[in-house]
């Protein structure tokens, strides 16, 4: 059987790094663009050929997966030709136009996190809070985030580029998680005090992911959240 090649457009993001180390181990050449200080702190940079520009990443592909979140530069992909099957990752709710004639799968990614990154979220903001004896910020503490776990994400991602039709659906947990939830289990993992929550307004409750369609097609579902998440994540800290 040839050896398939992958280009990931985004190696400087958790996802791009997690999904180079899964493909690698999967038997995939990888290459992609971005800066790879992740892939060497996942201890796979010397099997992923870095390149300048993605033009260069994409050529000779079998897939192409788009993490770079930025919908005018998926666009100009499509421009460079080519019959490599693409996933492109969106923002929940954001409209992605698709060429005629290619295979591209449009996965809405909702909010994940690792040990790696990328650190944006609520929830690991309150991690980080909690790990340093300091309290969250009110407002994080308000929030309802769906947030996943970044290196099962990434397998979505693939699993969507093996199957038979382009589709597109939602990468999530389907679930919300309260930052006041997630200060309380990080607060009993470091032995910290509880957060100061008597002066909170009401809970931002956001939208939860609909992973259904995922789970059918794909045979795929979250499976860390919630505590189990927070905990890998305190893991993560306390590690160093």
């Amino acid at each position: 059987m040839a050896v398939k090649t992958a280009a990931i457009l985004g190696l400087d993001t958790a996802a791009g790094a997690y999904l180079a180390r899964l493909l690698g181990a999967r038997g995939y050449v990888v290459r992609g663009t971005g800066d790879k200080d992740l892939l060497t702190r996942l201890g796979v940079a010397d099997d992923v050929t870095q390149a300048d520009e993605a033009a260069e990443a994409i050529s000779g592909a079998n897939e192409i997966y788009d993490l770079r979140g930025d919908v005018a530069a998926s666009a100009d992909l499509f421009a460079l030709g080519g019959t490599a099957r693409v996933f492109i990752a969106a923002d929940p709710g954001t409209t992605v136009a698709k060429p005629d004639g290619r295979f591209v799968a449009i996965g809405h990614v909702y909010p994940h996190e690792s040990r790696f990154g990328p650190g944006t979220t609520a929830v690991a903001r309150i991690v980080a809070a909690t790990a340093a004896g300091i309290d969250p910020y009110p407002a994080d503490l308000a929030t309802a985030t769906d947030c996943g776990w970044t290196p099962e994400y990434v397998d979505a991602m693939w699993r969507m580029l093996q199957r038979p039709a382009a589709e597109v659906l939602e990468i999530a947990t389907g679930r919300l998680l309260t930052g006041e939830y997630v200060a309380r289990v990080a607060a009993a993992y470091f032995k910290r005090p509880a957060a100061k929550t008597a002066a909170l307004i009401a809970i931002v409750h956001g939208d939860a992911g609909n992973p259904g369609p995922a789970s059918s097609a794909l045979g795929w579902r979250a499976v860390t959240w919630g505590e189990d998440l927070v905990t890998v994540l305190c893991e993560g800290i306390a590690a160093g």
